[in-house]
């Protein structure tokens, strides 16, 4: 069987439960620490580039943290990931 390179979009809160399940046999791509920029452009294209880009599953984790609302804005990187997420796949054929 296959080991999938998984990425994971989430809050920080959200993720310690499926990082910590050694039933599951995947590559985690996902980040575990945040990228040291006030730049959300630059973020996004390391994302990109170190996580993304050789990734063959996305998981996007919605939990009791994902939907809050942080002052004016939504979750900016989370539905940035989804977007480059999709770009990302339909540039590239797989047969999983």
């Amino acid at each position: 069987m296959t080991r999938h390179k998984c990425f994971i979009s989430f809050k920080f809160e959200d993720k310690t439960k499926i990082q910590a399940n050694k039933n599951i046999d995947m590559i985690d791509k996902s980040l575990n620490e945040p990228i040291d920029s006030d730049n959300p452009d630059y973020v996004m294209q390391k994302i990109r580039d170190d996580n993304l880009k050789d990734s063959s599953v996305t998981i996007f984790l919605i939990g009791s943290v994902s939907a809050e609302i942080i002052g004016e804005k939504e979750q900016y990187y989370i539905k940035k990931e989804l977007q480059a997420s999709l770009y990302h796949s339909l540039n590239q054929v797989k047969l999983l």
